[in-house]
């Protein structure tokens, strides 16, 4: 059932976030353009607003977005796992050749143990990845993960467009990972530039990503907002950059080489270690659910 998205995925994750980011007139919360210092993953553009940078989470933002929390009025619950156990009607994994290429996805690398989803890669050369069987177009996704320390893999948590239309309908990233050092956490959103060219606009959250943290996207027709421990770090209104074809989740730990992304793996790469995920919750739209 997921062939077709497994192979699209494979090739198109993180690819095209060599290519140097381009502004596309006024984005974000204010006016004017992002910057791109040439440093591509130390300094992704933020927001565009009167806000400095992007505040930084607290300890008791992070102890309250721990467990899921009622969104408001606006949403309302379409779906929800709390992993404790594996729910085959509600995902595909993969069994394919590995990100970029690289290795081999396996089935054999997903587990569900004590209440975890664990993505582990084993041995520098199997991983794995899943897609969630859900597709809409508009909503909440909210996820509480962590990613273990170590070179050769990173995690990413995205929406991925139902057609595989790539960049033509979209791609939303969550939460990437890419840094064996897990210190930051990247948000970005590709679109369709001049000629079906892949833009990408986005920002970053520096932090101990190896612990737990809860992610969160509001994805609708005039604007996404993407969240960290429960606090706003950028806000996209320009309607040329917002998807507008349904999309559905995949969780994946990729493994590199990828050229400043995700080194190959080597001698210090851990013999197994995980992408894990506490729980996820999917809203609709209270208006179009």
């Amino acid at each position: 059932m997921l062939d077709g998205r497994v192979r699209a995925r494979a090739v198109a994750v993180c690819g095209a976030l060599v290519l140097t980011l381009t502004a596309c007139g006024s984005l974000g919360t204010g006016t004017g353009s992002p910057r791109s210092t040439g440093d591509l993953f130390s300094a992704l553009p933020g927001t565009v607003s009167a806000i400095p940078a992007p505040p930084s989470a607290s300890q008791d933002d992070k102890a309250r977005s721990a467990v899921p929390t009622d969104p408001g009025p606006e949403w309302k619950r379409v779906a929800a796992d709390d992993f404790d156990s594996f729910r085959s009607d509600a995902y595909g994994t993969y069994d394919s050749v590995g990100a970029f290429g690289n290795g081999l996805r396996r089935s054999s690398a997903i587990s569900v143990s004590g209440g975890t989803l664990n993505i582990t890669a084993r041995n520098g050369n199997v991983s794995g990845g899943m897609a969630h069987n859900l597709d809409r177009t508009y909503g909440r996704w909210e996820f509480r993960a962590r990613t273990d320390k170590g070179r050769g893999f990173g995690s990413a948590i995205l929406l991925w467009p139902e057609s595989e239309r790539f960049p033509q309908d979209g791609e939303i990233d969550i939460m990437e990972v890419p840094s064996e050092t897990r210190d930051r956490a990247h948000f970005i959103v590709h679109f369709a530039g001049p000629g079906g060219s892949d833009k990408m606009y986005g920002s970053y959250a520096e932090d101990d990503f190896s612990q737990w943290h809860t992610f969160a996207v509001d994805w609708l027709p005039d604007r996404i907002v993407y969240y960290v421990d429960g606090v706003e770090r950028l806000r996209v209104t320009d309607r040329n950059i917002i998807p507008d074809k349904p999309m559905h989740l995949a969780m994946q730990f990729d493994q590199g080489p990828k050229k400043d992304w995700i080194p190959a793996p080597d001698t210090t790469t851990p013999t197994a270690f995980s992408l894990q995920v506490d729980w996820l919750r999917v809203y609709a739209p209270a208006s179009r659910s």
